[in-house]
């Protein structure tokens, strides 16, 4: 009976000891997911402020006194000029048809 006893104890620590590695484990990968999902959210955030998120930036240099009238309006039309090019690139390439894999073949023979 001492025997299995000792047995059952010694199983019973490597169990608890596992659990704990296993804990640690599944905590530090938690963190690390945490704060790369975080880094990637940042870094979609500061790219993709957009063209709203710039003009409210430029407004503000402007009337914090950063910018005087002549860069506000140069920058302004920039940033318009930019979104209306993006917008008309995007119309024609919904515009364009998409070329067909089937264009290069002759379906008559």
């Amino acid at each position: 009976m001492a025997i299995l006893i000792l047995g059952q104890s010694g199983s019973i620590s490597s169990v608890v000891i596992w659990a704990v590695v296993l804990l640690v484990v599944a905590i530090v990968g938690g963190v690390v997911i945490f704060k790369v999902r975080r880094q990637m959210l940042d870094h979609d955030a500061t790219t993709s402020v957009g063209s709203s998120g710039l003009l409210d930036h430029l407004h503000q240099m402007h009337k914090s006194g950063q910018m005087d009238d002549a860069e506000f309006a140069s920058a302004r039309n920039a940033v318009l000029r930019q979104v209306q090019d993006d917008m008309e690139s995007q119309k024609s390439s919904k515009a364009k048809p998409k070329d067909s894999f089937l264009d290069g073949l002759d379906l008559d023979r």
